[in-house]
This record gives structure tokens, sequence and C-alpha cells, in this order.
């Protein structure tokens, strides 16, 4: 039986949700420049206005010749950026470049490959930061403390009026760090310097920072960006960008750290991914829904068309039974597409928000009694469902219209996947300040693999065979559940049954 729903006669409107828009919000507004390559189309989709700043061309000038750009970039160093565009795996790359106005730049680029569910290449983000001021600072400061006169005042004078952060450490410790620095990992210089400088390291990153350290020591090849976090209180963490480079201090092996904060760009990263994984989800969710309702509509249409023919045909010779047969084969077909569209009316105002939780008094026992009615009059299978309730002598305050769809839609599937002669069981009871509702049926179950997604949109089991159904049901009755302020249980085993148990918000009115 379908439940009733004042989704029929509301009007609804497509969902606004996340997606490439919200990709180009973001990426307006981070400094690093940003960038789309599309590798089937051998083209830039979109760049951000900092790349369209610093490389003065924008995705409407590079439409015809995508690699304009890398005209700027070092001869020698163009066959690395060139196979760093096209990459299908995540790398980064360091590399210089020559303005028009003759200044040289260098640049640290990342390539964030987006890949299908199915392993295909969808489309490459670029990611690049400007790190000239780095190599600047690091070679003025190598200058000045290589000067044993005077060097201290002007060391300072350069590391503790600029905007990163820069340490200065050796021997596990750390000798030197600037204003920012200190800002950055929430220490104060007495802090700083009193203990080994990965005590102040996020304990999940000190592996990989103290294992980069001590490369870098022993003159090996490490990572010259990399992240990490540091704890600045219990709630708050900061991941923080390093780069290093080794010199001496005071003839000792030193390295020369600078720092930056990247957790709002982390942030955007991250949003940017699950803005994509997001649009992939849509796109698969499209495409499960074209796949259910072409089938589900297909089977009533044919059975609509070929009953309409016949009538056409040989209506005026058939018996009155016959014609009265074909008709209501003609109703049902209706009344089962009519239910699948409602359905999906009703997905998309849940989706939308449009439902509401709006608790009243109810008196359970005849509510029930009621649905009952109602199921039975538009099933013939609801005869074998058994009813008990329990402690629900006094009204309950509760929402009947979400608590409608969760009976009808559980009772539903349970009579649907079950055979004709084997029962389906209903108990319902009033536990302290909630209801507890258990169905039960001794149908074809569901298979492991199925449960994990048994709440999605239009996800149909593996073993339901040529049973009808669209896969809404349940993520309606989720849906419901969730607005109801409460939790629903499923155990299940293929071949012996299932049984859904849910347990709703519902105190004594």
């Amino acid at each position: 039986m379908s439940a009733p729903s004042s989704a029929s006669t509301t009007a609804v409107t497509p969902v606004s949700l996340p997606g490439e828009e919200l990709l180009r919000q973001i990426a307006a507004n981070i400094d690093a420049m940003l960038w789309s390559w599309d590798p089937a189309g051998g083209r830039i989709t979109y760049t951000n206005p900092a790349f369209e700043m610093f490389w003065g061309q924008s995705v409407d000038k590079l439409a015809g010749d995508p690699w304009q750009w890398l005209e700027q970039v070092d001869p020698a160093d163009r066959d690395r950026v060139r196979q760093l565009q096209l990459a299908a795996v995540k790398r980064s790359e360091e590399y210089r470049v020559r303005r028009p106005n003759g200044d040289v730049a260098r640049l640290s680029q990342r390539a964030l490959p987006i890949h299908s569910p199915s392993g295909q290449l969808l489309r490459v983000i670029h990611l690049a930061n400007n790190i000239t001021w780095q190599l600047d600072t690091s070679k003025q400061l190598r200058v000045e403390i290589g000067r044993r006169t005077d060097s201290e005042a002007k060391y300072r004078a350069v590391v503790e009026n600029v905007s990163e952060g820069i340490l200065v450490t050796a021997g596990g410790r750390i000798l030197y760090a600037n204003p920012k620095a200190l800002k950055l990992t929430a220490l104060d210089e007495a802090t700083a310097k009193s203990r080994p400088f990965i005590e102040f390291i996020h304990p999940d990153d000190r592996e990989r920072v103290l294992d980069n350290h001590l490369r870098r020591l022993r003159g090996e090849t490490v990572e010259n960006h990399y992240q990490f976090r540091v704890q600045h209180s219990q709630s708050v963490t900061r991941w923080l960008e390093i780069s290093a480079v080794m010199f001496e201090w005071e003839g000792t092996p030193a390295t020369l750290n600078f720092l930056t904060d990247v957790t709002l760009k982390r942030q955007a990263e991250e949003d940017m991914l699950k803005a994509l994984a997001h649009e992939r989800e849509l796109s698969e969710l499209k495409s499960r829904f074209v796949a259910v309702t072409s089938h589900e509509f297909r089977t009533p249409l044919a059975a609509i068309l070929s009953s309409v023919e016949l009538l056409d045909a040989y209506g005026a010779s058939f018996p009155a039974e016959e014609r009265r047969e074909l008709l209501g084969q003609i109703k049902t077909a209706v009344a089962r597409m009519s239910n699948m569209v409602e359905q999906v009316l009703l997905t998309s105002r849940l989706e939308l928000g449009k439902f509401r939780f709006e608790p009243a008094p109810l008196l359970v026992p005849d509510w029930l009694v009621q649905v009952m009615a109602e199921l039975e009059r538009g099933n013939p299978q609801a005869a074998r469902v058994s009813l008990t309730c329990d402690g629900l002598d006094t009204p309950r305050t509760a929402d009947q219209q979400l608590l409608r769809h969760i009976v009808v839609n559980l009772l539903g599937n349970a009579l649907k996947y079950s055979d004709p002669d084997t029962p389906v069981r209903f108990a319902v009871r009033g536990v302290g300040e909630q209801i507890h509702l258990r169905i039960s049926d001794q149908g074809i179950g569901i298979p492991e693999a199925d449960l994990p997604r048994l709440f999605g949109s239009f996800h149909r089991g593996t073993n339901v065979g040529n049973i009808s159904g669209t896969g809404i049901g349940l993520h309606i009755v989720k849906e419901c559940v969730d607005l109801h302020r409460g939790e629903i249980e499923v155990s299940s085993r293929p071949g012996q049954g299932t049984s859904f148990t849910v347990r709703l918000a519902a105190p004594p009115a």
C-alpha cells in the first residue's frame, strides 16, 4: 500500500546541491594558484583569480592553446612541468618561472588527480604557491649568519618582521624562533627552547617529521614541502607547511625551517574534494534513478498498453467479466506507477527539508488499528501480519505522519519479500520515553554485502530477482526515523528472513 502524503499536491523544486559552483567559490578565495585540467579534452577548464594574476592568462585565453603559460617556465624545467600537468597520480614539483617584467620566480606545484569509482581519470586539480620569498630569505640569512660581526642584529632585522614562521633547529632542539613561529606553534620562547622540538608536533605526525629531519641531516633527498599538525589546545589543531634547508650554525649542522599556516588551505582542499565526491555521488544516484525507474515504469506501462490494445480491438465482443479484468489490470498498473511517483516526490521533499518533526498526543493502539485497516484495503497480503501492542495504554507524544511512513514501508517490504504462506510479525511496545517497533518476516533476507548501502536512495538488494521495487522505501524509513529522533537496526540472514527494530522518542503525553 502506498503511504498517504501531501507530496502529491505539493510542487517540488530541484535540490540545489554543492558541486562545481561551490568549488569555484572556494578556489576564488584562496591565495594559491588553482586550475583544473581535463585529460580527456586536453584543456584547462577553470583558472582561479590567483592563477590569472600570476600568469596573465585566463581560461578563455587558454582555450585555443592550453600550454601558453608554459612558455614562461624555465626551459630546463618545462618537460617536468608538462608531465606534472598530465599526472594521473598525486605528485609535486618545484620549478622556475621568468615573469614578463624579467623577474624570476620559483613555484611549488601539486597535482591532485580525481578518479571515478571505476578508476577513470576525470580531471586533475593543480595547486601552486609562489615560494620565491623563502629562497631569497634563506640566501640572505645564510650570508648574514656567515658573517661573524654584527650578524645577530642583521639576522633579527630580517626574520622578526616577516609574515612567515622561521625556526632554527640543531641537536633536536629549537635554537631560535621568530615571533611568527611562536604564534604558529602556540609557544613562548622559553618553552620552545626548553624541550626537544619533536614534542611540540602532533603525536600522529611526529614519526614523519623526525624521519625527514634525520634524513636531511644525513644529506639524503627529502621532500621539500610537507605538512604536519601542532596542537594549540585540546580543541584547536593547526596545520603547518614546512620547508627546510641545511646550514652551519656555530660550527654545527643546523636546519633553517620556514613555517606557513595552511589550515584554511587544507580545509579548502578537503571541501573541494568533498564537493567533487558529492558530484560523483549525485551522478551515480542519477544513473541508478534512471535505471530503476525506467525498469519499474516499463512493466506497468506494458500492462496498460496491452490491456488497452485488447479492449480497443476486441472490447465489443469481450464478456463483461473479461472487460472488468482488463480494466482492473489497468487500474493496478496505474496505481503502481502512481505509488512510485509518490515515493520519488516524498524523497525529494525529505531531502529539501520540507518535513518537520511535529509531535502531538497519539493513542497508539487506535492509530495502529486504523493503519492496518488501510493496509488491508490496499494489499490482500496484509492479512498475514500479526500485530501485538504492549505498554501503550496512555497517549504518547509522536508524529503520526512520520510514524505512518515508517510502518507502511517496513510492512510493505516484509510482505513483498516473503512467501504468501509465511507470517509477518509486528510488535509495538512502549518502553520508558520511547516506542519500540519490531517487524520480522521469513523472506529472502538481505545479503551481508548489501547492508552498508541498505538505506541509500535507489539501492536494491542483489537477491531481489524479478520482485518489483524502486529502492526508495528504506531510504524514506531512515530519513523519517532520524527526524523522529530515533534509531533503526536490521538483522538478516539470506533465505531466513529479516527483522527491523525501530526505537523512537515518544514520551507519554
